[in-house]
């Protein structure tokens, strides 16, 4: 089957995966030995990650005879994994901001490993239409900036924490709060509207009876989560102008909306074949 990723395949997404680890531990080692050494050793690992992952799509992509992402959930697993560390290293580049990759990169790990575990089946029957790929694009980029909200809002609450025990260690920094709500709303933002943009297509596509997920499709839990997540960031786009959910509570509704679209992505793999 060309669709099925190959024994090379998987080892080349394991190396990615040790890589992004090793540069992980790296990362971490330097809260207590500051050089440039290790700076530049876990930079190295981060794009040699992101370079392994990106050989992974290329020779998948090859064998099944396609070049357009999402086909299959290998691919589209390590797709949204890839932009999120794809994140990261433009915004360490740009303007630094140190501890972000010990929030987003386990969640690129994890979203390689389930490429991993999942690559063998498909997301469900897609049907070549710009309808459907305006879709499973749309929800697949909302998921990943909700994913980059939901770290820099735990992050946040850390730092908020932190200042608030005055505890604060200028060696382990995590940017200003200011920064950091301003990075949340603005993936809050882009992920809103893309989040909107596939619930509105997904909700069109059920209405015209192109769906399997049956009569009470309303009821489904992947439904009903997105409903809830959409209720969520719908509250923290709110906050610049309702000062009660500035802050604090704007984190901790990020990592509460994170959590239901994982419920999201959970509900999606164990209802296969299933719009």
């Amino acid at each position: 089957m060309p669709d099925v990723p190959n024994a090379g395949q998987l080892a080349l997404l394991v190396m990615a995966i040790s890589v992004f680890a090793v540069g992980g531990v790296l990362s971490v080692c330097r809260l207590r030995w500051q050089g440039h050494a290790l700076r530049i050793a876990a930079k190295a690992c981060l794009y040699t990650g992101i370079l392994l992952s990106v050989s992974v799509l290329v020779w998948h992509a090859r064998d099944r005879g396609s070049w357009l992402p999402l086909g299959d959930n290998f691919d589209a697993l390590i797709w949204l994994g890839l932009l999120l560390a794809l994140f990261v290293s433009y915004t360490q580049r740009t303007r630094p901001l140190r501890g972000l990759d010990w929030f987003i990169m386990p969640i690129v790990m994890l979203l390689l490993i389930a490429a991993a575990v999942f690559g063998r089946a498909r997301p469900h029957e897609y049907v070549h239409t710009t309808w459907s790929w305006v879709h499973r694009v749309t929800a697949y980029g909302g998921a990943a900036a909700f994913a980059v909200a939901g770290a820099v809002g735990a992050m946040y609450l850390i730092a908020n924490h932190t200042l608030r025990a005055k505890r604060l260690n200028p060696g382990a920094g995590l940017g200003s709060l200011e920064r950091l709500e301003h990075i949340t709303l603005v993936s809050v933002t882009l992920g809103f509207a893309l989040l909107t943009i596939g619930s509105v297509t997904g909700l069109v596509w059920v209405l015209e009876g192109r769906n399997t997920l049956g009569p009470k499709w309303y009821a489904q839990p992947k439904v009903l989560l997105t409903f809830i997540a959409w209720l969520v960031y719908a509250l923290v786009l709110h906050s610049p102008i309702n000062p009660r959910f500035r802050g604090r509570k704007t984190a901790m509704l990020s990592v509460l909306g994170f959590a239901l679209v994982v419920g999201v992505l959970i509900a999606v793999q164990l209802m296969p074949g299933k719009r």
